[in-house]
């Protein structure tokens, strides 16, 4: 069991370097901004990235969603 949770943490830890190199817009605490994508730009922050892992072929997709504010 704890080598199966050691497993989903590399991959969940894989997944989350993932989704940050791929938004050119980051201001993830820590890393607020890029040092490759400098400018900020709201349209491409204000969206939701979304991964999917393909387990056969070792492949990661991404894409992105609009962000849709429920609460003003």
């Amino acid at each position: 069991m704890r080598a199966w949770e050691q497993y989903h943490r590399i991959i969940a830890g894989e997944a989350h370097l993932r989704h940050i190199h791929f938004r050119e817009e980051s201001r993830y605490p820590g890393y607020y901004y890029r040092s490759d994508f400098l400018s900020i730009d709201d349209s491409k922050w204000r969206v939701f990235t979304i991964s999917q892992y393909n387990k056969d072929t070792n492949e990661w997709k991404f894409e992105t969603e609009p962000y849709k504010q429920l609460v003003k």
